[in-house]
This record gives C-alpha cells, structure tokens and sequence, in this order.
C-alpha cells in the first residue's frame, strides 16, 4: 500500500524544481480547505475533498462512510505551512508535523494521503490513504 510514496520520494529528487509552480496556489488552496474541514469536524466537507480511492479505501477499512470513518481517523491538527511542491499530476504539502498528498483530476485538486509522517527508513506512514 505504501509503494505510492517510496515511489514519489525516489521520483521526488529528480523532478525540476519549477516544474507546475502556478498550480502551487490551486494545492495550496485545496490542502487549507481539507485542514479547515477537518479542523472544524466539518467531515462532509474533508470527504468531498477525498480522492475517489482515498474516500474507498477509507470507507472500506473503517466499514462506515466516509464522514463517519473520517471523523475516527483523528488527523492531527495542521502546523504552520511549510512548502508546496508539484509535479505533474501530483502534489506534496508540508506542515510542521504532516505532509498532504494531492492528485489533480480533470480541473480539481483531491486528497490523495492525509496525516503523513516521515518513518524511516520508509518515506512516510499516513493516516488517510487511497491504494
């Protein structure tokens, strides 16, 4: 399952470092909605924000919906932003303490990985995550 993020952090380092910078405000924007959903237990709202596998695989593993299942997951409460990276269809948001995931389908950003921490040796251990 964590196969997605060994693999993004081995891509991480060869992807150019301009590489989607005017869609770092769009992510940005997206991950502020998620942590303000999640911040004010506005759990219809953070599964809105889900990716279709992430909200799944959710339901799927807790065997509630989504806003019900999210509501378990007790996502920690967001740092102060750190950076935004993108890179293609794929984007990586730091917070003091986290790390969001985000995938763009069609014109919209969507949680992909939420409540993310760096374990090593393995590139990070998520809360929230779609397969």
């Amino acid at each position: 399952m964590r196969w997605w993020f060994a693999a993004l952090a081995l891509l991480l380092p060869m992807i150019l470092s301009g590489c989607g910078s005017g869609q770092d405000a769009a992510v940005r924007d997206r991950a502020a909605a998620f942590q303000d959903a999640v911040a004010t237990q506005d759990w219809a709202g953070a599964c809105a924000l889900l990716a279709p596998e992430t909200r799944t695989e959710l339901e799927a593993a807790a065997k509630l919906p989504c806003a019900e299942a999210i509501a378990e997951e007790k996502l920690p409460a967001p740092g102060r932003p750190d950076r935004v990276d993108v890179f293609g269809t794929m984007a990586e948001v730091r917070y003091q303490g986290e790390t969001l995931f985000l995938t763009r389908f069609a014109d919209e950003w969507l949680l992909h990985a939420a409540g993310c921490t760096p374990q090593r040796p393995k590139p990070y251990d998520c809360a929230l995550h779609g397969g």
